[in-house]
């Protein structure tokens, strides 16, 4: 279609002349991942410091990945200061949905979800509370720790609750926002007719076989019918068993219970043999004396890359006639890269505790369920919109009145395709898995690390008592990273 070819192009040089000469979002993510990928942690950090400062909607994303890196880093003010200013939104958003919230742009639901702030799903909550946690037991606060870890507990079971209101909160806008947002685009030419064919449109994009197979094998399986019901979602499905279980062990030795986080880590993952003997140990009261629990927190997460398409043709109505332009936008995750998976804790075999991959998963395909239908909703409206500028112009003889008709199908078109795009704004500096064993101290005091063929071994001196080791190796490349709590 000539036409849609010509718009296509026009807006792409338009996107070009536009981001000529400035760095845009995704080009400081990737470059923050490079960074952590390297183990450049300390230079990891700037960038995002910097938009941070700058506010706006992705300030939140921006905290999060300045406070890890800073982690990471070693520097731990900085990295409680963000963690803080990113758990404020976080608080906030959960109070007043993103999707309730106002936005500089008009109709910005029917444009793209990336003009609404960033939110900060469940699992960005409860790995900020924990790292949080881990940060103050470190300096010796226990009472803000035990908040911290408390908290993250308080979200686990509030997740659902949270992904429902967020869910209702978007349809509502999404229903408000599409015909306000037709009645002003075309110029009073839609009709009650043109709205009841949108919404038949939608319903039949969203069962169209052809797409929901392309969608599935685009995007991880990610089924439009079954992925991502909340109904649907047991607790094994989204809790965070390697939060659970490090605030079991900390109240353990604390002698401030633990059992029930230890007990529901222990039943998530009954293959863990560790996980299993600390729940034993500590339901029958054993008080465990020179111990050392290790984490292993490995690879990165999945990332959100963008993925354009148009819907099938003979979903839009009139096409070939009279759309200039038809398509959507949608996120897909990208897998994110391992170092090792044969973690050896001095001769211990690290068992998987935490598939991470899994929780982000669940957390995607929570959010597509919206995103999809957004997404389509969009495109429809859009479609309708320049359809019913078409037939006016086909219909009326004043070439003048004829002339303003066909360019607002353009403008139409043009403001569709520069506007969208899929929101891939995610917390990338999470792992990928998380291993775990609980050994004796070792006689000299030397924790020893090794893991695959190729790594050399790290030595990791720990107290006399009882120690809780938090270990970070991003990639192959990236040096290791380590905290130690001591009981």
């Amino acid at each position: 279609m000539r036409n849609s070819r010509i718009v296509v192009c026009s807006c792409s040089l338009a996107l070009a002349l536009i981001g000529a000469g400035c760095r845009t979002e995704n080009d400081v993510i990737v470059d923050y991942r490079v960074n952590i990928q390297n183990g450049n942690y300390a230079s990891a950090i700037q960038e995002p410091e910097e938009r941070s400062a700058e506010g706006g909607g992705s300030e939140l994303l921006w905290d999060l990945l300045t406070a890890r890196a800073a982690d990471l880093a070693r520097d731990d003010e900085k990295a409680l200061a963000f963690y803080d200013a990113a758990d404020k939104i976080m608080t906030y958003n959960r109070s007043t949905s993103i999707f309730s919230q106002a936005t500089e742009e008009a109709y910005a639901m029917m444009l793209n979800d990336k003009y609404f702030p960033y939110d900060g799903g469940g699992q960005d909550m409860i790995f900020t509370c924990l790292y949080k946690g881990i940060l103050y037991a470190q300096k010796g606060e226990e009472s803000s720790a035990r908040t911290e870890f408390n908290r993250s507990g308080d979200y686990q079971q509030s997740w659902l609750e949270d992904r429902g209101k967020d869910i209702a909160a978007a349809n509502e806008r999404l229903d408000k926002e599409s015909k306000a947002y037709t009645e002003a685009k075309s110029e009073g030419h839609s009709s009650t007719k043109s709205e009841g064919q949108s919404k038949v449109a939608v319903s039949n994009a969203m069962k169209d076989g052809t797409l929901r197979s392309l969608i599935k094998e685009e995007f991880f399986g990610y089924d439009i019918f079954t992925s991502g019901v909340l109904d649907k979602l047991k607790p094994e499905d989204y809790e965070n068993p390697y939060a659970l279980h490090v605030v079991g062990v900390w109240r353990w030795l604390n002698g401030d219970g633990g059992l029930n986080g230890l007990k529901e880590a222990a039943r998530i993952r009954p293959e863990n043999k560790f996980a299993k003997k600390d729940y034993v140990d500590c339901s029958k009261k054993r008080k465990p004396k020179n111990q050392v629990w290790v984490y292993v927190e490995d690879g990165i997460c999945p990332i959100r890359e963008s993925w354009r398409i148009d819907l099938p043709l003979i979903l839009i109505p009139y096409l070939g006639k009279y759309v200039k332009y038809a398509g959507l936008s949608l996120p897909r995750l990208l897998e994110g890269p391992q170092a090792y998976s044969d973690w050896h804790a001095n001769g211990t075999l690290l068992q998987e505790l935490a598939n991470v991959d899994a929780l982000v998963k669940i957390e995607y395909d929570v959010y597509m369920r919206g995103a999809i239908r957004r997404e389509i909703t969009r495109t429809i409206v859009d479609v309708g919109i320049q359809v019913a500028l078409g037939v006016v112009a086909e219909n009326v003889s004043d070439w003048k009145t004829k002339t303003a008709l066909i360019a607002s199908q353009y403008a139409v078109a043009a403001y569709s395709a520069i506007r969208r795009g899929a929101d891939t704004r995610s917390w990338i500096s999470l792992p990928k898995r998380v291993y775990y064993a609980r050994i004796a101290r070792p006689e000299d005091g030397i924790l020893r690390l090794s893991a695959g063929g190729g790594m050399e071994k790290s030595e990791i001196p720990v107290p006399e008592g009882n120690s809780i080791v938090f270990i970070r190796k991003p990639t192959v490349a990236a040096p290791i990273s380590y905290r130690i709590l001591s009981r």
